[in-house]
C-alpha cells in the first residue's frame, strides 16, 4: 500500500472541510512551536547542565513534542510532514492540500509524488491550483 492509497485510512477532504479544521491544525501547531522554544531556552540556560546528558535530555523533550504534534495531525486525518507542514488528501486523484506553519488557509496544492518545494498556488478554488494544467 502506497502512502496515499484510497484505503490508507486517512480522510479525504474538499478544500471547505480543510479550512473549516484548519483553526484546529494551526492551534495544535502553535502549542508544539512554543513546547519547543521553552524546551530550548530551557536547554540554553543555567538549569541545564552543560553535558552530554543536557544534550540527550533536550533532544528527547523536542522529539516527544514533535511526535505528539504528529500524532494529533494524523488523528485529524492528515498527514502531518517535516517540520509544522501538513498535507490533505483531495478529493481529485493524486493531489494534496498543502498548509504550512504561518498560512492562515489552504492556498496550494501538489501531487503525491511531489514535495512542499512543487506547491502550486491556488488561484481559483474551482481549479485547485491546476489552471495552467495541460492536464
Amino acid at each position: 500500500m502506497n502512502l496515499y492509497d484510497n484505503d490508507d485510512g486517512f480522510k479525504v477532504f474538499t478544500l471547505a472541510q480543510v479550512n473549516a479544521i484548519l483553526p484546529q491544525v494551526i492551534v495544535r501547531t502553535e502549542r508544539a512551536v512554543e513546547l519547543l522554544e521553552i524546551a530550548r531556552k530551557h536547554h540554553e540556560s543555567g538549569d541545564a547542565v552543560d553535558s552530554e546528558g543536557a544534550r540527550d535530555d533536550f533532544d528527547k523533550r523536542s522529539g516527544k513534542i514533535l511526535e505528539d504534534w504528529s500524532r494529533e495531525i494524523a488523528l485529524l486525518g492528515a498527514y502531518p510532514k517535516g517540520y509544522f507542514t501538513v498535507d490533505f488528501k483531495s478529493p481529485i486523484p493524486e493531489t494534496l492540500f498543502c498548509w504550512t506553519l504561518g498560512e492562515d488557509r489552504i492556498r496550494h496544492t501538489h501531487k503525491t509524488h511531489e514535495t512542499f518545494k512543487d506547491r502550486i498556488r491556488i488561484i481559483d478554488e474551482l481549479t485547485l491550483g491546476f489552471e495552467d494544467s495541460l492536464n
